[in-house]
């Protein structure tokens, strides 16, 4: 039309300009910023935008601190967040390569840079922890779909974010531990909840939402108050009730009501108030727990008592005369008269709460669920152990716990020459399986995963798995069998798996030396290769073999 003009991007508000980039990742938003003065003044200065991508990447719970404690200056947090994170991938990526050929594990000494750069705001500790939660998970999402994305997210990555993550996490609850026990405020759903973030720091375990959680139970059981006793009394405010009532009306909703199923294994899932009271299935000592959570935010005094191998909740009846002592029945929530404990003086013997035995025993259970499983929670658990002083052993890495972390804010910490030797091992026509392959024992019928190999057993210093082949002229393979056992197994008595499969319960302990499963065997990462730097050929050999076979 005659007169009119051309209208580009330049003449839209700048309120419609922030509805479209709020829609884009905030590099392209940077980029888009750099093109003219106008679009940069509005992109930069453009808090509404910044907090909007700030809230899509970080949690919502560092959302509200920053809200609550900081400037609000988003953009800025949000560049401070991507710097952290570049940090800390470049750190991790360069474990491997320095401390593959250690022989011990890494320990909290070689974390200093990790420690570093999470006290360098109030808020690095909170970014860094959940930047490295968030290698674990994208990490394990690709491996679950046999694939890789290199150099981040692979088995020896996530297993060195996991090392990282339990020294930084593990630190936080040891001062938070002491912190809340001078106070006496360890009570029973923080120590489960507590024994969660020690085991599981890939996971987060809010203490808030423990107490939301048992809130709405709160609410129900008040409900059902004054639907049942005020009908009674034909009253419809009466908020007094008794101590029996109140109880009562707990199991009843509790076991009741809401279902709850009783599992006998003590499991993260089982153990997680949350999920327990979401999903109604959880362990006897979750519901005591809740329980005694419950009964003590209604006003009841309910004890949770712990011994290393009994738990049990004790309440006294004020109301009547000799004011006897009863217990709650964990598997049906029955109220029953306390019957006299074989170590006690006498019946109405009194024992108190104390949150280290609470502790204790939960791990106790805890590891007899685990059985014979070896992996990454069970290995923090044993950290308890040391962190409570319960092990005594010289290097206990939590002994004079507190003292160390002062004395070694900044250190500049010498560690001592703890190195494995390696010798490069070029594969020889003589050796079948190559390092990664996944094979079957002939004799002793069970699979395993090769990890090294040698020509012959002569430098062997483990007993051998197959000693009465000890000495012949053939390969002994160093596997990790489906047990977690580690052995040395002839070359006569493997055989290649045709249709392997990806072994979850091993990959905690191989992940050091290898970095996915591709579908048909463990990649060996790059420390690995320097060691047997030929596996891949004769792995690929096995592949398009077995590939290629008719099965019936």
């Amino acid at each position: 039309m005659e007169g009119s003009s051309n209208t580009t991007i330049t003449c839209l508000p700048d309120e419609i300009i922030s509805l479209i980039l709020k829609n884009n990742e905030p590099q392209e938003i940077i980029r888009f910023s750099v093109t003219c003065k106008q679009f940069y003044e509005n992109v930069i200065n453009n808090d509404y935008l910044w907090k909007i991508k700030y809230s899509e990447i970080v949690p919502k719970e560092i959302v509200k601190v920053v809200e609550e404690h900081c400037n609000s200056n988003w953009l800025k947090e949000l560049i401070q967040y991507y710097k952290l994170k570049r940090k800390n991938y470049i750190e991790l990526v360069s474990m491997s390569p320095k401390y593959y050929w250690r022989i011990n594990e890494v320990s909290l000494e070689d974390l200093r840079m990790f420690f570093s750069f999470a006290t360098e705001t109030n808020l690095s500790f909170f970014y860094t922890i959940y930047i490295l939660q968030n290698i674990v998970k994208k990490g394990n999402d690709y491996l679950d779909n046999f694939t890789i994305k290199r150099p981040l997210y692979t088995l020896t990555v996530v297993y060195y974010a996991k090392i990282v993550l339990r020294h930084l996490i593990q630190t936080y609850l040891a001062i938070k531990w002491v912190e809340l026990h001078m106070r006496q405020k360890l009570t029973p759903e923080v120590v489960i909840t507590f024994f969660l973030q020690w085991v599981d720091p890939t996971c987060i375990y809010s203490d808030e939402e423990v107490e939301n959680k048992i809130q709405t139970l709160v609410t129900k059981v008040k409900g059902f108050l004054r639907n049942v006793y005020s009908k009674k009394n034909r009253e419809k405010d009466i908020e007094k009730y008794s101590d029996k009532q109140i109880l009562l009306a707990l199991s009843h909703i509790i076991y009741k009501s809401e279902n709850f199923c009783i599992s006998p294994s003590t499991k993260v899932n089982t153990l997680n108030i949350s999920k327990v009271i979401d999903e109604s299935n959880g362990n006897t000592i979750t519901y005591a727990v809740i329980y005694q959570a419950v009964a003590k935010r209604l006003g009841v005094k309910c004890e949770l008592i712990a011994f290393p191998n009994h738990l049990f909740l004790e309440w006294q009846d004020t109301d009547e005369p000799n004011k006897p002592l009863y217990t709650v029945d964990l598997n049906t929530g029955d109220i029953k008269p306390k019957r006299q404990c074989p170590f006690s003086q006498s019946a109405n013997s009194r024992y108190e709460y104390f949150p280290d035995s609470l502790l204790q025993y939960v791990y106790s259970s805890y590891m007899k669920s685990k059985g014979a499983i070896r992996d990454c929670k069970t290995q923090n658990a044993i950290h308890l152990l040391d962190f409570l002083e319960t092990r005594q052993i010289n290097h206990n890495p939590y002994k004079n716990f507190l003292p160390y972390l002062v004395e070694h804010i900044n250190p500049a910490i010498t560690t001592s020459l703890n190195m494995k030797y390696v010798q490069v091992q070029k594969h020889r026509s003589s050796v079948k399986y190559a390092v990664g392959m996944i094979c079957y024992h002939k004799i002793y019928n069970y699979m395993c995963i090769v990890r090294g190999w040698e020509f012959n057993g002569a430098h062997l210093r483990i007993p051998i798995d197959d000693n009465l082949y000890f000495g012949r002229e053939q390969p002994f393979y160093r596997v990790i069998a489906g047990d977690q056992s580690e052995r040395f197994v002839a070359q006569e008595n493997l055989m290649a798996v045709t249709t392997p499969f990806r072994i979850h319960r091993l990959e905690d302990h191989i992940a050091r030396e290898f970095t996915h499963f591709n579908g048909f065997s463990y990649v060996p990462n790059s420390e690995k290769i320097i060691e047997y730097p030929n596996e891949q050929q004769v792995t690929e050999v096995f592949r398009r073999r077995f590939v290629n076979v008719a099965i019936p």
